[in-house]
């Protein structure tokens, strides 16, 4: 089995290159398969000092979504004190060119790149834009074409395609024309809140040319719609979005504006809806991966984006619509599949990633597997965070007596992925089961469990993933601490690939009181320098705990989103330039 999944910060020690002003141009660091990231450090008494305050700004690009081969021109919405900027990227296989204009770029793809998403960061002299993703695809796209309001003003679309376009003002609505045969599957599914962080709450209609609605969706990956409509004839129909606010302002009626950009694929055709398991065992991919979705999807094998440092795994299949994220685990894992109709199914060890749909009414899977007395379980559902409608709960029983152990529907208010933690009094077998708190069920309620010892460990989480030490010469980064089963030890948190000239002033997060649940790491710039790049924090135990699985280092992370989470973090630092 291929690793397509190496160390995430082995290449941070030699990531902080200098250049004089003059070679101020694009470089990349490659390490292995994954390093994609660029590194830039240029001498203080080269640099203006008036830029310090001057900060690059990168909202999105339009369009959002582009085909694979050939070159397409984009443009940089946004705010650029300087022009041209400088380029980073995650995917080797992007060439991302700057235009001579503010905001224009042309991206070159090969005809065989992967579909999916690469991540964008501008820089100029002292500043650093956050990741920003476009969409790739591997089907022709097609911009709406305004005036696109009124069933007559459709713009026309011919399946299979990824359009696009902008609800530009409040009360707009765009519209589409397809043309349907009878026995089709049509699929209309809108990228927009999950993948691009538009701040809309979109949508969709599909109506006939009368304007009668047939079908409308709203709230199906995420906050973002998808129609799946079966056509019984022959037919001409209309697809409809308009959105409402991401955040409720209490205004009545649609909205709009410049950031509410979105794509949506359409199809007649093959499309993958989800991919199973969808959750990785550390370092490898599980040779018993399966598409699911609708119109006769090819039987050959799931192929995988690579994973780099700001995406994980893609999963997607050659001249299909559709790819998705498959996050990897921090430790092996053996996989389980579903068995289908009442039996259960076995996990011959753990760890284990148990998957399956709730496709049913009052359908409950069922594991079972060892555990010894006195040893504390968890167990994890993926499902919500993956744009799947599975309202989870996990019921765990003693086999030998039926007695219920645990049982667990929500995580917190906000988190409906389910977990449960749990111990047996007496060694034995015990059944995990898995249903739908509200009795859905369908093709789309998927879901993959992942079962563990429950060891003690941490997680650390930061809101923010990129930060500036500016003319004060200092930076505080705020850090969330979760203890997780009966975590007590001491931690040492720390920075570390800093460049020369930066350091951090390592914080101790104690086992109680305040400092047990965050903390505020501070960097400091020692000197006049201006530079960036990337670094990494860490967590060590004070002491030694055979007891906590290796590695005994703990990584803060940020959710760039639902089931992407980063290890690096960028520093720009333009210290002392007065």
């Amino acid at each position: 089995m291929p690793n397509l999944i190496a160390p995430r910060t082995s290449f941070l020690p030699h990531a902080f290159t200098r250049f004089q002003l003059d070679d101020f141009v694009r470089a990349t660091i490659w390490n292995g398969s994954v390093c994609r990231l660029t590194y830039f450090s240029v001498a203080l008494s080269l640099v203006c000092c008036s830029l310090a305050s001057a900060q690059v700004q990168l909202d999105r690009f339009y369009p959002p979504v582009v085909i694979a081969g050939g070159e397409t021109k984009i443009l940089a919405e946004g705010k650029f004190p300087e022009w041209p900027v400088k380029v980073v990227v995650d995917r080797r296989d992007v060439e991302l060119a700057v235009g001579k204009d503010p905001g224009q770029f042309s991206i070159q793809l090969a005809p065989d790149a992967a579909p999916g998403i690469v991540w964008v960061r501008v820089l100029d002299k002292t500043s650093a834009s956050k990741l920003v993703p476009l969409l790739i695809e591997s089907t022709v796209t097609i911009e709406e074409v305004e005036p696109n309001e009124k069933l007559d003003e459709a713009t026309a679309v011919e399946l299979p395609a990824v359009v696009y376009g902008r609800l530009a003002k409040s009360n707009e609505m765009d519209t589409y024309r397809v043309q349907l045969k009878k026995g089709q599957t049509f699929i209309a599914a809108t990228l927009a809140h999950r993948p691009l962080r538009s701040p809309m709450d979109a949508v969709m209609q599909l109506v006939d040319e009368h304007g009668n609605v047939i079908m409308q969706a709203d709230d199906d990956r995420g906050i973002d719609p998808q129609i799946v409509y079966l056509a019984q004839e022959d037919r001409e129909l209309f697809v409809r979005i308009f959105a409402f606010p991401e955040v409720p302002t209490g205004t009545i009626g649609y909205a709009g504006g410049e950031s509410f950009v979105y794509a949506i694929r359409m199809t007649g055709g093959a499309y993958i809806d989800h991919v199973l398991p969808l959750v990785h065992p550390l370092n490898s991919v599980s040779t018993t991966c399966t598409a699911f979705g609708w119109n006769q999807l090819p039987t050959a094998d799931v192929q995988f984006q690579v994973a780099t440092e700001a995406s994980p795994l893609i999963a997607h299949v050659p001249s299909t619509l559709g790819w998705h994220w498959q996050p990897s685990l921090s430790h092996d894992a053996v996989v389980v599949e579903e068995t289908g109709g009442d039996d259960f199914a076995t996990a011959p060890s753990l760890p284990c990633i148990f998957s399956g749909h709730i496709s049913e009414p009052n359908q409950a899977d069922r594991l079972r597997f060892a555990v010894t007395a006195a040893t504390r379980y968890e167990a994890v559902v993926h499902s919500r965070a993956h744009g799947l409608p599975l309202d989870s709960v996990l019921r765990v029983t003693a086999v030998d007596d039926g007695s219920e152990l645990a049982r667990n529907d929500d995580v917190d208010r906000n988190r409906y992925d389910s977990t449960v933690t749990f111990a047996a009094t007496t060694a034995g077998e015990v059944e995990l089961q898995v249903s739908d708190l509200v009795d859905g069920h369908g093709p789309r309620h998927a879901y993959s469990v992942v079962v563990t010892e429950a060891s003690p460990s941490v997680e650390l989480t930061v809101n923010e993933a990129e930060f500036t030490i500016g003319q004060d010469g200092n930076v505080e980064i705020p850090i969330t601490i979760a203890r997780k089963h009966g975590f007590d030890r001491e931690l040492t948190i720390t920075a570390e690939s800093l460049p020369e000239g930066v350091r951090a002033e390592s914080v101790v997060s104690s086992p109680k009181g305040e400092t047990s649940k965050s903390v505020k790491l501070k960097l400091f710039a020692d000197k006049p320098i201006t530079l960036q790049g990337p670094f990494c924090i860490n967590a060590t135990p004070t002491t030694t705990d055979d007891q906590l699985s290796p590695p005994a280092i703990f990584k803060a992370t940020h959710a760039l989103r639902d089931a992407v989470r980063i290890e690096a973090f960028w520093l720009s630092v333009s210290a002392g330039t007065d």
